[in-house]
């Protein structure tokens, strides 16, 4: 029997700028998305909130003085394997985006996505799979155009998604 999806997963936010997490948790709480447990502005913070909190999901910024969002996915990932985590971030560059899939991010969403996306995101990598933003969808496509060594693991999601117009690739590791 598989185990039910919990409805509102309970998140920790990771961004050095307190306002945005702020204003994030506000639209989070308020749109159902989840339930935001914690906050923290650092890496450090952040794993040391791990010693004490158990989160379905952490939406995680790349870039924060002192341990950045690499370290930490790596560290939290050491703690807490299974842990389910989302890189939030303005950078679209491919090293961003590879550098956290390989460590174990689930999924790669921009700052400047809108709430429906975030909303899909956290859906969609609840229910174990992965999503990427359109902006790196064609990193990933292109990736899996060039290697053809590569294996499928399951279903990656891109956004926008429509019922008419499903946008869905197979994602490989």
């Amino acid at each position: 029997m598989k185990p039910q999806l919990k409805i509102k997963p309970d998140i920790i936010l990771v961004d050095d700028h307190q306002i945005f997490r702020q204003g994030l948790k506000a639209i989070i709480n308020y749109e159902n998305i989840g339930s935001v447990i914690a906050e923290a502005g650092s890496g450090e913070e952040f794993i040391h909130l791990l010693k004490t909190l158990r989160p379905d999901l952490v939406l995680m910024d790349i870039e924060m003085p002192g341990m950045n969002g690499f370290e930490a996915l790596r560290k939290s990932l050491e703690i807490l394997p299974d842990l389910k985590i989302i890189a939030f971030s303005v950078y679209t560059e491919e090293q961003y985006y590879n550098e956290m899939r390989e460590l174990g991010a689930k999924g790669f969403v921009q700052k400047t996505s809108g709430i429906t996306e975030l909303e899909y995101a956290v859906k969609i990598v609840m229910k174990g799979e992965s999503y990427f933003t359109n902006k790196t969808s064609k990193i990933v496509q292109d990736e899996f155009r060039q290697n053809d060594v590569l294996k499928p693991k399951g279903e990656m999601h891109f956004f926008p998604w429509f019922e008419s117009q499903k946008n869905k690739s197979v994602y490989y590791e």
